[in-house]
This record gives C-alpha cells, structure tokens and sequence, in this order.
C-alpha cells in the first residue's frame, strides 16, 4: 500500500523566489555604496531603488508567468490566480472547491467489493468434489474459528487443525482446499480503474478489511490493487476485526480522520453498521451500480 510522504524539492517557484531575493538583495547593496560613495546623488540612487524593486518584481513574475506556461501548471503568475492553490486538469482547468464538510476520504472493504471471495472455485480446483463444498463451507468459511484467520493470533496451520478437529470427517478436503490459500480470491477488472478514478478526482482512497496473512501472500497478482491505494487496515497485522469498534477508531487515528468526511463501503451488514457507530458514513455494497449511485448522493464521482 501507497504512503504519501511529501518530502522538500526545488520547485520552478522556490528557484525564481530564491533569484530574485539575490537579485534584490545585490542592487540593494550596490545602493548603498553608490549612495555612501556620491551622497549628492542620493535622491536618484533611491529612484533607482524603488525602480529596479518594481521592475524585479515584474520580472520574477514574467519568470513564473513563463514557467506555469511550459509546465501546464498554474501559479501566483497565471491569469486566473484566484485558483492557483486549487488542483487543475491537464487542460488548465481548474477543480471545483468542494463544499465545507465534503466526503474526502473513500474507505473499502476488499472481500466480494474489490475482489471476489470465491473459495467455492476454490476448493472445486484443488479436487474437492463438488457435491462437499457446501459442507466444507459449513465446516470452515461459516464459523467461528475461521475469524482466527482474520484476527492473526494464531498460526495459518492451528487454525487448519482446529477446522479438522471440529469435522473430522471431512479433514481430508479441509486440508486439500485449506492448507493453503491460493485461489481464494480474484481482482475484479473493475476495481484498479475505479480506484484510479477516484484519486484523480482528488479522493484518499484506504482500505478496510478483515483479512488472513494468507490470503494476501498466496494471491499477490489478484492483490495487486494495493499498489494503488493511499493505506489502510488489513485486520491480520493489527489483531483486531470488524465489526469491533477497535478497528475503525484504529483507522480514524493512524490516518488522522475526519470521520464525517469518510465514507465506508463494505458488503456486510454488520461492519457497515460498526462504521456508522464510529462516525463515518457509510454504503452497503450490493453491486458497483448500486455503490456508484449512492456514492453520487453524497456528492462523489470519479474521473
């Protein structure tokens, strides 16, 4: 996952800033020792002054000016500079100001609303036949004990062994479909793009999941969209899940949130309801119509 870290750079404008304070600063002091060395010139030693100070100062600006020009960025320089600290578009354009109190950060889930959960597929091809899967999803994705995974407490394999333990039975496809977890999601085509068009449209975009070390370090090309993301929270590395109010008052600290400036999307009940009693707004993913709508309520579109 993507961390911001903004770090000091030579900018066009800090170089044309720093230029022309030396450019002042030496006419100010040849002056000074013109006006010491022929005092019966001092009144026009000060025009001069005055004249070379306005006359830098348009220059720097001409500088600027010729800069935003070639670089397509817009400054203190370009004609519209009521907008130079608003974002621009490649055409010059500039963004909308959002509204006092507008959603800024965009919070997902990862499960079945950036990837599918597909352990049916799963388990189908690792050999399990297909009349048992239902009844291995019984016996493992459907309990208690499967949230050990999320949680991180506990080894990948004791995990495994208490699933067995429980189903004796059916421990020989429990192994096969379970000892590892690969294939137990894939990247939908959608995702990567919406995540993109978001961030273009200038919104923070975290993740927020229940998640297994597992699942991530077995499925790395349909986890890819990380890549793309601003940070988050996958519960395996914090030890804590959703719907737990711990998460999301984890979440609002480590990325200093305002949480009626988020919104929250996910596809279980639950957790949309533990992100409500947190603070942050939130969406009931049921189909990425249905989110894309109710994303535009609140205001939000994508690039």
């Amino acid at each position: 996952m993507n961390e911001n870290n903004n770090t000091g750079k030579w900018t066009a404008k800090r170089i044309a800033a720093i230029i022309g304070i030396v450019i002042l600063v030496g006419m100010y002091v040849a002056l000074l020792v013109l006006a010491f060395l022929f005092p019966a010139n001092s009144f026009e030693i000060f025009i001069t002054a005055v004249g070379g100070t306005v006359g830098v100062t348009i220059l720097i600006w001409l500088m600027i000016w010729v800069i935003g020009l070639f670089t397509g960025r817009h400054t203190i320089a370009s004609l519209d500079a009521m907008t130079s600290d608003q974002d621009h578009d490649k055409y010059g354009n500039a963004y909308p100001r959002k509204p006092s109190g507008h959603i800024d950060t965009i919070i997902f889930d990862i499960g079945n609303v950036l990837v599918d959960f597909s352990w049916r597929q799963m388990l189908v091809d690792k050999g399990v036949p297909e009349e048992l899967v239902e009844k291995v999803g019984d016996a493992t994705v459907r309990t208690d004990i499967w949230n050990e995974f999320d949680r991180g407490n506990m080894s990948h394999e004791e995990i495994v062994g208490k699933l067995c333990d429980n189903s004796p039975e059916l421990a020989e496809y429990i192994h096969k479909g379970f000892d590892d977890f690969t294939g137990i999601v894939k990247l939908r085509s959608t995702s990567i793009p919406l995540i993109e068009g978001l961030k273009k449209a200038h919104y923070r975009i975290l993740v927020l999941s229940n998640y297994s070390k597992s699942a991530v370090d077995n499925n790395k090309n349909e986890m890819v969209f990380l890549d793309y993301v601003d940070g988050g929270i996958l519960s395996y590395k914090d030890h804590v899940i959703k719907p737990d109010r711990e998460i999301y008052e984890l979440l609002i600290k480590r990325y200093d949130l305002v949480p009626d400036k988020c919104v929250f999307i996910d596809d279980t009940e639950k957790n949309v309801a533990g992100a409500k009693n947190a603070g942050i707004k939130a969406i009931h993913y049921q189909s990425l119509e249905q989110m894309m709508d109710e994303l535009k309520e609140l205001g939000i579109k994508r690039i």
